[in-house]
């Protein structure tokens, strides 16, 4: 009896430390359920980082790509007196014609063309006016950049002719008289309009004409200009756009349609 007794305690107690231990089964548990939450919080942690990140770079992305404005007040500057300087130079020579009408009874008369002197694209006028020969008077006048009139100087008077030299371009003064002539060349320099070379004087020879003297020296007449004039305060005023040798229209009126 005392064997089977001590058999079956031999026996509970080999089973006992057989069997699994609560202790150990509950410790184990929660160090896997505290690492999966720890990966799983890593996880998300990392997930969330990575968004973030690419938001940034999207939106630095975005402000990258925007385009940038950038202005330019002097092209801004000569493109406004580009468009401007046809009205400019109409209100001017209208204002003249009727200043010389004012003070001669009516009578006036002027002519006027174009030349680009300093090559900026906004040409000079070249501009005569008075009653006749015996009192005209040539300026070249510019507009600045404030888009005011500047007076470059008086380069001429009567029994003169608006022309370039064909080898050089530069612009000349053509004055001629009863057999008699000279050229005058001129160029615009530090915006002034100053003498180019020596003045070209000449008397025409037996069998010879003025248009002979310009063409064997290259000169040329500047085509197109206009001529206008009044002759009394009560008549009108008639104008006349030549665009070449015997070529020419006609025009009612002071003619200010043609600004280079």
């Amino acid at each position: 009896m005392k064997k089977i007794i001590a058999l079956s305690c031999l026996t509970a107690m080999l089973l006992a430390g057989c069997g699994p231990k609560n202790g150990d089964s509950s410790s184990k548990t929660s160090q896997e359920e505290t690492t999966a939450a720890a990966q799983s919080t890593e996880a998300e942690t990392t997930t969330a980082e990575a968004t973030t990140e690419a938001s940034a770079t999207e939106a630095t992305t975005v402000e990258t790509t925007e385009p940038s404005v950038t202005t330019h007040d002097g092209n801004v500057s000569a493109g406004g007196i580009m468009d401007m300087y046809p009205a400019i130079y109409q209100g001017f020579i209208k204002a003249e014609f009727e200043k010389v009408a004012a003070a001669n009874d009516g009578t006036a008369s002027i002519e006027y063309a174009f030349r680009d002197l300093d090559a900026d694209g906004i040409p000079e006028l070249i501009f005569k006016r008075g009653t006749c020969e015996a009192d005209f008077a040539v300026n070249v006048f510019t507009i600045d950049s404030e888009g005011e009139i500047k007076d470059l100087g008086l380069i001429g008077g009567g029994h003169t002719t608006f022309c370039y030299d064909e080898n050089t371009g530069d612009f000349v003064m053509q004055w001629a008289h009863m057999g008699a002539g000279c050229f005058e060349y001129f160029k615009m320099v530090n915006g002034a309009v100053t003498k180019a070379q020596d003045t070209y004087e000449y008397n025409i020879g037996q069998d010879e004409s003025y248009d002979d003297i310009c063409k064997a020296k290259g000169i040329r007449t500047i085509y197109p200009y206009v001529t206008s004039y009044r002759s009394s305060l009560n008549g009108g005023i008639v104008s006349y756009f030549v665009t070449g040798p015997d070529e020419m229209e006609e025009k009612d009126g002071l003619y200010l349609d043609y600004m280079g």
